[in-house]
């Protein structure tokens, strides 16, 4: 129902879905932290059912550790925290003292002397008032009623929070036992809820986004576990008590993408302030904490997680922005994962994969569509390098066929429906030309090329072949292209200048006699005259073989390529690979065709 919906119908359903989502987050936001709890113990709980373990023992074998060695390090955080709230009071006289020492120095200026005498006389005088009015006051008397709270509202109003939060706790428990323990039979609900027909799709959708939330969260933790591990050491070495709270801290706040990091950096670069009389230490932490985020932020995170997750840093942060505005501080936490699995949904089902195109970790587009748009922009340099970038790629033949023929295929349709201007046309024919020019006499060494340099083949006994364009620069310079492939062989390519009619251009084919002719059509236009060209030729030329270039058009209909044929070509053709293997069958019949193929590199 929704790939069959239009753009207005699947905008109105996101809306919808996000409303939904927003007004039933309560019951949401701990369903999802428990699929993201079962994504994290799943590895484990998976390893004890292959040492032996039945699933039931190795699920709740997994999860009393989980919750162990979450008890051990509240207990450690707990302790550390205690101790550092007795010691608080100790630093009050410290701290005093730094912000004397900052807001008010030794040396005050007159204008600070003016001001303390300003705030003198306003004192003065306002507590003369506020003597009078508590004397008018006194003869008047307040009577306030007031109730004493029942056992049952003290009770709700101090242990409400806590209750909540083990009721939330423990739903999510269950969930999490019961999600671990069935992952099986839940499976098979979901490909039933999807239906049949879409068995591998469902499948695939599910195992991948698995895959991708368990690598990130073993990473993710990893990642944040030797950050506490760098910062707890680090710290202790600066001197800073209570280095393994800071150290747990740290590693825990970091679990919080983006917010957590500052905090885990304040509670210490606060603390410091206040332990050590001086400025060094709280200078030392403030560039521990900030040398070891920019390592990470700016070296391993980039490539850990985007070849973990698959999402791109930006789609990221965006994402966790959204998630935020949606569950608070939850959101924020599964922001990463539920992106995960938006850009999973986006690359099997059809109708979601914008959101994998906005979210994934590479831009999913064509080398000739990145050509083409850089062209259009007028990006002389970005074109050549994405021209060099396929080259360095794959062999010639392929950048012709797959990048340059495709994107001067999609010039030629944008400038006949008028969305591309004359200049702009002549900028992409420029660059080409250009793009051609460093390739002309730059030999490419591979099983296609070394065959055309047939035996025999000497400057002396060149055979010659005419190549034709039907319509505009567009077609010579897919021409040159197949004048660049043919290498070092036994062919004399030539190709004859434009804007001659089909009547002369057949004269002069038949003066030069050469052994093909190759007649050059890049789709959309001109098919009309390639149509009269052949025929002109054929009258002309009984004998010859032509070779009619359609481009590009491999997906044409039948009876383009047989209408072709029945007016006098010898077959038609929709790549330059193709046309050099037809040439050099004419030219050089005992060549093995088999050795003349793309793409091949010599043997060392």
């Amino acid at each position: 129902t929704v790939a069959a919906s239009g753009p207005i119908e699947r905008t109105i359903l996101m809306i919808a879905i996000v409303g939904f989502m927003y007004f039933t987050g309560e019951v949401l936001k701990p369903l999802a932290l428990s699929v993201l709890l079962s994504f994290a113990l799943a590895p484990v709980s998976r390893l004890l059912e292959r040492i032996g373990l039945p699933r039931p023992f190795a699920v709740a074998s997994t999860v009393v550790v989980a919750l162990g060695l979450l008890g051990v390090v509240g207990f450690v955080v707990g302790e550390q925290l205690t101790s550092l709230a007795k010691e608080l009071p100790k630093y009050q006289q410290n701290i005093e003292t730094k912000l004397k020492s900052v807001f008010r120095p030794d040396q005050q200026s007159t204008q600070d002397r003016l001001e303390m005498m300003v705030d003198e006389v306003t004192a003065r005088v306002v507590r003369k008032t506020r003597q009078k009015d508590e004397k008018e006051a006194a003869t008047i008397q307040k009577v306030a009623v007031v109730q004493e709270p029942s056992f049952q509202e003290r009770l709700r109003g101090s242990s409400g929070p806590y209750l909540e939060f083990l009721g939330v706790g423990g739903f999510v428990l269950v969930l999490v036992l019961f999600m671990l323990i069935g992952r099986e039979d839940l499976r098979d609900r979901i490909v039933e809820l999807f239906g049949h027909r879409q068995i591998s799709v469902t499948t695939r959708t599910m195992e991948e986004i698995g895959q991708r939330i368990s690598r990130y969260l073993v990473t993710f933790a990893l990642v944040n576990s030797s950050f506490g591990l760098v910062i707890g050491g680090g710290l202790a070495l600066i001197g800073v008590p209570y280095a393994v709270l800071w150290g747990c801290l740290a590693a825990m706040l970091r679990f919080i993408p983006y917010v957590g990091t500052a905090v885990a950096a304040t509670l210490p670069l606060v603390f410091s302030f206040a332990h050590f009389p001086g400025w060094l230490q709280p200078l030392e932490v403030a560039a521990l904490f900030g040398l070891v985020e920019v390592a990470l932020n700016s070296v391993l995170e980039p490539v850990i997680y985007g070849k973990t997750t698959g999402v791109s840093a930006l789609g990221l942060l965006v994402a966790a922005m959204f998630w935020t505005w949606l569950w608070g501080t939850l959101g924020l936490l599964l922001s990463t994962p539920l992106t995960v699995c938006l850009a999973v949904l986006g690359k099997y089902v059809p109708s979601l994969r914008f959101f994998a195109i906005l979210l994934g970790e590479e831009a999913e587009m064509k080398a000739e569509v990145r050509l083409y748009q850089r062209l259009v922009g007028l990006d002389r340099d970005g074109a050549v390098e994405v021209v060099e970038t396929a080259l360095r790629k794959q062999p010639r033949a392929e950048v012709f066929d797959q990048v340059l023929i495709p994107m001067l295929s999609r010039a030629e349709g944008d400038a006949a429906r008028g969305e591309l201007d004359e200049a702009e046309l002549a900028f992409v024919w420029q660059v080409v030309g250009e793009v051609l020019d460093d390739l002309e006499g730059v030999e490419e060494f591979d099983l296609a090329t070394a065959s055309l340099g047939a035996p025999g083949s000497t400057e002396g006994s060149r055979e010659l072949v005419v190549g034709l364009a039907v319509h505009g620069r567009s077609d010579a310079l897919v021409l040159r292209m197949l004048g660049l492939l043919m290498g070092k062989s036994g062919v004399t390519f030539e190709v004859l200048a434009e804007g001659e009619s089909p009547l002369h251009t057949a004269e002069r084919v038949a003066e030069m006699a050469p052994r093909l002719v190759v007649v050059s059509h890049l789709p959309p236009e001109g098919l009309t005259l390639a149509r009269y060209l052949v025929r002109r030729l054929r009258a002309r030329v009984n004998e010859m073989p032509i070779v009619v270039g359609r481009w590009g058009a491999a997906g044409d209909t039948a009876s383009t390529a047989e209408r072709l044929v029945e007016i006098g070509a010898s077959q038609v053709l929709f790549t330059l690979a193709e046309a050099r293997e037809r040439i050099m069958k004419v030219v050089v019949p005992s060549s093995n065709p088999s050795e003349v193929h793309s793409g091949a590199p010599l043997p060392a």
